[in-house]
């Protein structure tokens, strides 16, 4: 954008910028009501209202997360493990005394074997011969986890993954570590669907306002994309006043200000006017057809034939409006 350019008002380097669909969709129809080209000063509208007030973002941004993840959550896998009665026992009492469950003892378990396996090969191969597996439970384990661990145990042409999550319940039961915290951060993880986002979108963005998003981006573990969409969303949920911000934004810099204030003050004219000024209704032509939308009509080759046989008799041309005439005939005699 250059100082030269008698359209617009130069606002910076521009920033590739990703939404999902709808939101993208959205901001484009809020965009076109406020006036044609507003979509990057909306997008920079979004921006500072996000950044004035920085105190209410890691909040704001912390529940975008969580809702993002709920929305994109895979379900469970579900999986029966087989243990004998002392491990069964002893995976109860463990679940009850931290207040858990089952299945998430047993995804910290997968996590710290598929970290740190180790030698697992002759420990996997003595669990698959037990016989004495007599206590059935079902587990719900993340999909992802299961196939990292059937990749693992696949190595040596065994696909013996039951056996190895039994192997990795029994090293935790021996070893529980620091379990609060791995139930916490590992037991709850849920597998994603990663996140729908269209075409990056390139909007300008003056150097002040991309240092001020960034400072921000860095301070809370983000990125200026991510913060964007958080802008867009907050905009969009409460979208007060945009007219008048956007027009602010546009006007923002000094060059061309006075060409492009004339400007939008004669868009706004000419859409009034045209809005109060009722259209004025044309005479028909008298080369042209006054008798409104074209219909298509199909008859028999007889009656065709004679309809035209008929409609020659009178000049050349007069078949539609020989049918004109039978249409009315018919509706004003309807019992004829």
């Amino acid at each position: 954008m250059s100082e030269t350019n008698m359209g617009r008002v130069p606002v910076g380097d521009p920033i590739p910028l990703g939404f999902d669909p709808t939101t993208k969709q959205r901001l484009e129809e809020l965009a076109a009501g406020i006036g044609p080209r507003r979509f990057g000063a909306l997008v920079r509208v979004a921006a500072r209202r996000l950044l004035a007030d920085p105190d209410q973002v890691s909040q704001a941004l912390d529940q975008s997360r969580r809702a993002s993840a709920d929305a994109r959550r895979i379900p469970w896998a579900e999986r029966p493990l087989d243990l004998d009665p002392a491990t069964s026992t002893r995976l109860n009492e463990l679940a009850y005394e931290f207040h858990t469950d089952r299945s998430a003892i047993v995804r910290v378990a997968l996590h710290r074997f598929l970290t740190a396996a180790g030698r697992f090969r002759h420990p996997v191969l003595r669990e698959d011969a037990r016989t004495d597996l007599t206590s059935r439970t079902r587990v719900y384990l993340n999909r992802s986890t299961l196939v990292r661990l059937e990749k693992l145990i696949g190595r040596n042409g065994d696909a013996l993954t039951a056996a190895a999550i039994r192997v990795a319940v029994r090293r935790l039961l021996d070893d529980p570590g620091d379990l609060t915290a791995d139930l916490a951060t590992i037991g709850a993880v849920r597998d994603l669907t990663p996140e729908t986002l269209g075409p990056r979108t390139n909007v300008h963005f003056d150097d002040d306002l991309r240092q001020q998003l960034d400072a921000l981006a860095g301070r809370l573990d983000s990125d200026r994309a991510e913060l964007m969409r958080l802008a867009a969303r907050q905009l969009l949920a409460n979208p007060r006043d945009l007219e008048k911000a956007v027009t602010e934004e546009i006007y923002r810099g000094d060059a061309n200000r006075a060409t492009l204030l004339a400007r939008n003050t004669r868009r706004r004219q000419t859409t009034d006017q045209a809005t109060a000024t009722p259209p004025v209704r044309k005479a028909p032509s008298p080369q042209g057809s006054p008798f409104g939308k074209r219909h298509v009509f199909r008859f028999d080759e007889d009656t065709k034939r004679r309809l035209e046989e008929l409609a020659d008799e009178y000049g050349p041309r007069r078949v539609s409006a020989l049918l004109r005439v039978g249409i009315r005939r018919l509706i004003g005699y309807p019992h004829a």
